[in-house]
């Protein structure tokens, strides 16, 4: 096939990505998932609990690996279809595999019975009480105080305890079959060796956001990696389950806020594997270093690699990057344009990063220019090259410096990775990424 030809085959099929891609399940509040059976521990007779992440295979591959649970004994393997039973698993440091059956929702109680943002609320507390009370318009100035605000925290914490997926480290956490879950959220803090696959993780729903002054701010990411190393995340679907931020009313002047990010790792995480996954239709998509200040993420650590994932209509922070060294390579970018979510940018150079990024493909609608692809944060370097962008090579740092003069970013020679598996050819990306990426796709 010559040049000219391949590079229609390939925008055909990139469309096609863009504009055929399978609508997240609406994941509903209050609203436990039904426990249908999951399917063996693997496809074609693999137990996807005992795999180990391979040894040259990203950052997480570094100073001895990630291996997850994969030592455990009988007696530390589980299979779960509820979420209290997913909870108990995960606890304690021993070696353990938990295999999630069906769709569990994080809303409900110890009987499977389906709960509600109301029944979080604190005695003193009510969404229309808070409302009315810190509006601006009726002449309450600044961040939320006081009494109610107290009430609303209380309310906030019984929720966050009861929604809040903690494991403890040494474990590998595997979907069988079309295994999910939703309105809860995996928080992955201070630990170390952590495996999640194969899994639909949706909606993390903060169900008591606050009122800062300016803006509706919620806290739940569906995963935070926070002073934690080794870890793979290969092979999930992570979404907002299709009850997007942008639906929500806009209250005191600003859009209210129930998610935060998608997939953040913070606070000097470090030698982490974001790999075949699908991050879908959302904001805030992946934060790399939480601050701007070194107090966590110190110049050695955040160390990532963000390799064959799909990001399809996220906004922003794709990843954006402070102080780490994240290779982002072969990854498939793609943004229609009745997606419910407006495109702000992809990569982000943030303070001390040092991102290189390689051999990524954007099929992206709706007027978006090469030039907004990247975006400076205090930022002064980023590394990029083999960028694919609407069916053209494209050198994005050029484009991105031509839109944007008076702040340009240089050429980041600080590093090149070494620790990673074959980096496909571009054009190879959007059939590779779209056949094998996201839950279910682990084979």
């Amino acid at each position: 096939m010559n040049r000219a030809a391949g590079l229609l085959a390939t925008a055909a099929g990139a469309a096609l990505v863009a504009t055929a891609l399978p609508a997240a399940a609406d994941a509903g509040h209050g609203h436990g998932g039904h426990h249908g059976r999951g399917g063996d521990h693997g496809h074609h007779d693999r137990d996807l609990g005992r795999e180990t992440l391979g040894d040259r295979d990203g950052w997480g591959a570094a100073e001895g690996g990630t291996t997850g649970g994969s030592a455990a004994d009988a007696d530390h393997v589980y299979t779960v279809d509820t979420w209290a039973g997913l909870q108990e698993a995960v606890q304690g440091d021993e070696p353990k595999i938990v295999y999630v059956e069906g769709d569990i929702s994080a809303m409900t109680d110890a009987d499977g019975d389906s709960l509600s943002c109301t029944d979080f609320n604190d005695p003193g507390y009510s969404w229309q009480e808070y409302v009315a009370t810190y509006d601006p318009d009726a002449g309450w100035e600044g961040e939320a105080s006081g009494p109610l605000e107290e009430a609303r925290e209380r309310s906030y914490d019984a929720h966050r305890s009861h929604v809040m997926l903690r494991p403890g480290s040494n474990t590998t956490i595997v979907g069988l079959g079309d295994a999910s879950i939703s309105d809860g959220f995996v928080l992955l803090e201070s630990v170390e060796n952590v495996i999640l696959r194969n899994l639909g993780i949706h909606d993390a729903y903060d169900c008591f956001p606050s009122w800062d002054g300016e803006a509706w701010d919620a806290q739940y990411d569906n995963i935070e990696v926070s002073r934690t190393e080794h870890v793979w995340l290969d092979h999930l679907t992570v979404s907002d389950g299709g009850n997007y931020d942008s639906g929500f009313p806009v209250i005191h002047g600003q859009r209210v806020e129930h998610h935060d990010g998608l997939l953040d790792v913070v606070r000097a995480s470090d030698m982490v594997t974001i790999s075949w996954n699908r991050l879908d239709a959302h904001d805030k998509t992946m934060l790399i270093g939480n601050t701007d200040s070194d107090r966590y993420d110190e110049w050695d650590k955040l160390r990532v690699t963000v390799h064959h994932n799909r990001f399809s209509n996220v906004t922003q922070r794709a990843p954006r990057v402070r102080y780490g060294q994240v290779h982002v390579y072969n990854n498939l970018y793609t943004h229609s344009a009745d997606s419910p979510y407006d495109y702000q940018y992809s990569l982000g150079a943030g303070v001390e990063s040092h991102i290189y990024a390689e051999n990524n493909f954007f099929f992206m609608r709706g007027g978006i220019a090469a030039g907004e692809v990247i975006q400076s944060w205090r930022g002064t370097a980023i590394h990029e090259e083999g960028s694919v962008f609407n069916g053209r090579r494209t050198d994005l740092l050029a484009a991105y410096n031509a839109a944007n003069p008076d702040a340009t970013l240089a050429e980041d020679t600080s590093w090149t990775p070494s620790l990673h598996r074959r980096v496909h050819p571009t054009w190879a990306v959007p059939a590779l990424v779209h056949a094998k990426a996201g839950a279910g796709e682990a084979r």
